[in-house]
């Protein structure tokens, strides 16, 4: 479905949006009510107002059409004067918001969420500007890599430029970002995460309204990004069968202080709603590892891969702050509950280092850097992490529990 018939789509968004009222969902995907394909019981999240944007933002005028790489852009006016509080979909600094969508030759769909830092009150490191699918096409993102699983399948690429892990909703003072355009001086911040997911959400279904399967990935923010998004996705796509692989952001936080998640992210962000009133436990141990737990337990149509290196430097040591002993202490304790709890469904790829993330990369060049990055060759027993993507996408038995033997 191309951009021409995009408006009537979000037109019909707009009216089914008020189902979310009463618990019932947004007919998508294959059509149904929700969990009818399976059991769902996210309809307490839809109570508290994760669909409270359904349908209410248009992208501006018709999408850009990069022929060349066959990729619509997709850009959301800055809405009126932010600082005025006029909703919409924002970057940190109040610059416009896009997204990217590529059609494929399947009827599968990928809906990517980008990293790229956080930002809380008092530290801020994230990206401020929109990206672009064309500029970060590699690894799994790279159509014509010929080991890519999912090649040929229709991509939604959400630009993450928020320091919210898609799911703020609040607009505040914040001091200026090291990795963006800013500095040291304080700036409005405008962190609208769950807009800017949502308004991304509302251009999938219109373009690709009846997915046979969805992967929900992303990497580093991205990744703990679809913890938040994918509640939302199911809103969208009630029956269709969900695969997420989180890469580098799995949801370990700091252990036993459960005020850095619930006070310094979620009641900063405003996002305190979006985690269960019924999960008392959710986030009671200082990770949020335990409301992945309850979604696995409130939905039986998805799978998830988590991925992390044992003792990643950009989570633990940049910020998190904590000794990496700690984070791959927590990381095998959290991860290891999961997936004893839910082994057909979630599964660890946990090899030994430091280094941050693999889907973005194809192979290693063996240079490190400031940052090491992993690639899609990293691997563990011989098994690489495209070997692994793949057997959990054609769900064979190469989909297997791994931590690297070295990991103490």
């Amino acid at each position: 479905m191309r951009a021409t018939v995009l408006a009537l789509v979000l037109g019909a968004v707009v009216a089914l949006a008020g189902c979310g009222s009463d618990g019932d969902s947004v007919t998508g995907g294959s059509g149904g009510s929700a969990g009818s394909g399976g059991s769902n019981g996210f309809d307490e999240l839809y109570e508290q107002g994760l669909t409270k944007y359904v349908g209410e933002f248009a992208p501006e005028g018709d999408p850009t059409f990069d022929e060349e790489n066959g990729i619509d852009t997709f850009q959301f006016a800055v809405p009126g004067d932010p600082a005025a509080g006029r909703r919409g979909p924002l970057c940190l600094r109040g610059t416009e918001y896009t997204v990217d969508t590529r059609e494929g030759s399947s009827d599968e769909l990928v809906i990517f969420l980008q990293g790229g830092g956080a930002c809380w009150a008092d530290f801020c490191s994230a990206f401020e500007e929109t990206n672009f699918l064309r500029d970060v096409s590699g690894g799994i993102l790279n159509p014509a890599l010929e080991t890519n699983p999912v090649a040929d399948w229709d991509v939604v690429y959400l630009p993450y430029c928020d320091g919210s892990l898609f799911a703020g909703d609040v607009d505040r003072v914040l001091p200026g970002s090291v990795l963006g355009e800013g500095g040291p001086d304080e700036s409005m911040g405008y962190q609208r995460g769950l807009q800017n997911l949502t308004a991304a959400l509302d251009i999938a279904l219109a373009q690709f309204p009846n997915p046979s399967r969805i992967l929900l990935t992303g990497v580093s923010g991205g990744a703990f990004g679809t913890i938040v998004a994918l509640p939302l996705v199911r809103y969208y796509y009630p029956e269709t069968e969900l695969l997420v692989f989180n890469d580098s952001g799995v949801g370990v936080a700091k252990e036993g202080n459960p005020d850095f998640i619930n006070e310094t992210l979620l009641a900063g962000w405003n996002a305190a709603s979006l985690i269960p009133v019924s999960c008392t436990d959710c986030t009671s141990n200082g990770h949020i590892t335990r409301y992945i737990d309850w979604q696995l337990a409130a939905d039986d149509n998805f799978t998830m891969s988590a991925l992390s290196f044992s003792a990643d430097s950009v989570i633990s040591t940049f910020f998190l702050m904590i000794p990496a002993a700690d984070f791959t202490a927590s990381l095998l304790a959290e991860t290891g509950r999961t997936t004893t709890m839910f082994e057909d469904r979630y599964k660890r790829f946990i090899p030994v280092g430091a280094a941050h993330t693999t889907l973005l990369r194809e192979t290693s060049d063996g240079s490190g850097g400031i940052v090491e990055i992993g690639s899609l060759e990293t691997e563990i027993d011989g098994v690489s992490v495209v070997d692994w993507l793949t057997a959990m996408i054609d769900g064979t038995e190469g989909w297997d529990d791994l931590v690297d033997s070295a990991v103490e």
